[in-house]
């Protein structure tokens, strides 16, 4: 019934879809917990940017988390206590953890050149995220429904902290290898230092909703 129906719907917001990565977020106060996210974003303007996260790139993918990305300029003006809710970029992308979801067609060095100049926008960016989609002890969004409370993401910021399994996982389904990426990317993709405020959950108590 709802294909049949598409085309009588606008879909506008999200016409205005323009880029896909796919990273792997923990949990703020819980770094065990991660999960893989295929994000899909729009621009809001210059400093701004609205993703859409899905637990996989399948048509039947849920929907399981939200990210709003801005500008080193705009995390400046951030009052200090709204300052905790974000994570930086810049570890995310230098590791070559984070890459562009290209079509299949693609050839590997127009993509790889494509996702570089994407990831030269996003690397000095900050983001808050939250999940509402519970994920498991296997890393999976597995529950019927989105049950309790949304919780708040963070991103990687140095080597150790995701799950080497977890991300050899999300490497094969990809077709990509984040250590060559990381290889490619030195020298290449060089993000600012982290402003203070940012990733508090390694300086301090972890904020998160019980």
């Amino acid at each position: 019934m709802s294909m049949a129906a598409s085309p009588l719907h606008s879909f506008k917001p999200l016409g205005n879809v323009c880029e896909s990565f796919c990273g792997i977020h923990p949990y703020c106060g819980d770094l065990k917990r991660q999960v893989i996210a295929y994000h899909y974003c729009s621009m809001i303007d210059e400093d701004r940017r609205q993703c859409l996260i899905y637990d996989d790139d399948s048509p039947k993918a849920k929907l399981i988390a939200v990210e709003y990305m801005i500008s080193e300029k705009l995390f400046k003006e951030l009052p200090e206590e709204e300052k905790k809710y974000w994570h930086s970029h810049k570890y995310e992308v230098e590791s070559g953890m984070l890459v562009m979801t290209a079509k299949s067609m693609v050839p590997n060095m127009v993509a790889t050149m494509g996702e570089n100049e994407q990831l030269k926008a996003i690397i000095n960016t900050y983001g808050k995220t939250w999940q509402f989609w519970p994920v498991d002890d296997n890393h999976k969004c597995s529950s019927k429904i989105p049950y309790g409370p949304p919780q708040l993401l963070m991103a990687f910021t140095k080597d150790g902290q995701v799950d080497p399994n977890l991300l050899k996982e999300r490497d094969e389904r990809m077709g990509v290898d984040s250590g060559q990426r990381r290889k490619d990317r030195e020298g290449v993709l060089v993000g600012n230092p982290v402003l203070e405020g940012a990733d508090h959950w390694e300086n301090g108590t972890p904020w998160q909703i019980k």
